[in-house]
């Protein structure tokens, strides 16, 4: 069986969620918990927009921005990988947690500390605009 998460929000969801446990095999197991509402698109849209911002700065890409930033508030953990142009092994940063998976709330978290950071160490700031 594939694991699989739903939202119930309304009494016809939930009771088509009992029907569907109630055709699972036994055993299985079930996990519960509050509604967490993902992030948005435009949320991200933004986040990627202060990135691209402060590459212009730091002469990083934004995709390498993304990485240290997700490693700086996440925390990482280092793991040998090959080097795709030697093929020799090197250690590499991988972040705990991807953005992609936060909630709202904590992917605001998230882009607040990115803004902060960006701010303070090289001046980059989302323009009133842009930060809609």
């Amino acid at each position: 069986m594939k694991e699989r998460s739903f939202h119930v929000q309304t009494e016809s969801q939930r009771a088509m969620l009992s029907q569907f446990v109630l055709r699972q095999p036994i055993p299985f197991q079930a996990t519960l918990g509050p509604f967490r509402e993902r992030r948005s698109n435009s949320a991200n849209s933004r986040l990627w927009l202060l990135h691209t911002a402060a590459s212009k700065v730091t002469g990083y890409e934004p995709e390498e921005l993304h990485e240290l930033m997700l490693c700086k508030h996440f925390g990482f953990t280092e793991v040998e990988r090959p080097d795709l142009l030697t093929g020799e092994l090197t250690m590499m940063r991988v972040p705990l947690k991807r953005s992609s998976t936060r909630d709202k709330k904590e992917f605001a978290e998230f882009m607040e500390a990115c803004e902060i950071f960006y701010g303070q160490e090289f001046g980059v700031w989302l323009s009133e605009m842009e930060a809609e």
